[in-house]
């Protein structure tokens, strides 16, 4: 075990042995002594690890999954979440290999006692599902035999909630300034909650008009392009460092104003439906829309399928107005 320097990091970072396993982690110290204490933490959490040839519990294998995988997501907080439900709702200490569908079964049926609905126990069975996959690929362990397919609940059809002008103009009325800037970002940016919150000032370049979101190893940034509207808050706002946006209360401020706009079954992730939905009204095409929003699959993106540009011109009226383009040209041939 000992502390060291790395260029790239501010802090002191530690590595060693435990059961046999080599381990390398920041201790998140910038002053040797403090370093040397977390060092000392952080051996001790890894000799508490289950090694290769342990029978893994079930709270192993969450907590391995935690450590190795979960803690270092932009998701944390939700795949945190996830695992106290399922500690709480299951027993964690029984092996593994061991579990049961039938468990499981009265897993979800606790869940229901709590007033859950089946997609959020099925994003539970997510995390599950991940976190034994995770031993069994990464630390040679033996993952149950699980139904993951029956165990899900059919969702109903994908919700798209989106804002009328008359919403939008009474939410951003209601709102304070920088919850509205904050409102303002989102609809005309499409952007994940938590891309926005975590947007800091060198992502933005204003005279290019272009957001830079960095993404996972092996995929490009995503580059969002800033609507005028946006660029002069932007430009008003305009600092060198930091974050772009207030983070501090700020799901309070944001339920304070949606409640004082009198607007009901909303969230701020409708706030993407938005952006999506004004792009098709607007003509957009679905491809488009794909490539703004970030979508990985089109299948995601054809949720605004349904939604009718205000312009719409079906296929059926294009080759209409070719058919009729050279029935012209024939008849002034004729002529």
């Amino acid at each position: 075990m000992r502390v060291y320097r790395r260029k790239d990091s501010p802090y002191y970072w530690t590595s060693g042995t435990a059961k046999g396993r080599r381990y390398r982690r920041s201790t998140g110290e910038t002053q040797k002594k403090l370093a040397e204490g977390a060092a000392a933490r952080i051996h001790g959490e890894e000799m508490a690890r289950p090694g290769r040839k342990d029978s893994w519990r079930l709270t192993d294998c969450i907590g391995t999954y935690w450590h190795d995988h979960g803690q270092h997501q932009k998701s944390s907080d939700f795949i945190w979440t996830k695992i106290c439900a399922i500690e709480r709702n299951l027993d964690v200490n029984a092996a593994m290999a061991g579990l049961t569908n039938a468990q499981l079964l009265e897993y979800r049926a606790r869940r229901r006692g709590e007033g859950v609905g089946g997609a959020t126990i099925n994003r539970d069975l997510a995390i599950l599902k991940a976190a034994l996959n995770h031993a069994a690929l990464m630390h040679g362990q033996v993952a149950p035999a699980i139904a993951w397919k029956k165990l899900r609940y059919s969702e109903n059809e994908i919700r798209v909630r989106f804002l009328s002008i008359e919403e939008y103009q009474a939410l951003i009325e209601a709102a304070d300034k920088d919850m509205a800037f904050a409102i303002l970002a989102a609809v005309a940016t499409g952007l994940r909650k938590t891309s926005m919150l975590d947007l800091k000032w060198h992502q933005v370049d204003l005279s290019a008009k272009a957001i830079t979101i960095p993404r996972g190893k092996g995929k490009r940034p995503q580059v969002v392009r800033i609507a005028e509207a946006l660029r002069y808050e932007l430009l008003a706002r305009r600092k060198r460092s930091g974050y772009v946006f207030l983070r501090g209360n700020f799901r309070k401020r944001w339920e304070a104003a949606r409640a004082a706009a009198g607007i009901e079954d909303f969230h701020w992730h409708d706030l993407r439906h938005t952006f999506g939905s004004w792009a098709r009204q607007g003509g957009a095409d679905l491809l488009d829309i794909m490539d703004a929003m970030g979508h990985s699959s089109s299948a995601v993106t054809m949720r605004y399928a349904h939604v009718d540009p205000e312009t719409h011109v079906t296929a059926f009226d294009r080759a209409g107005q070719k058919l009729s383009r050279s029935v012209s040209r024939d008849d002034s041939k004729t002529a």
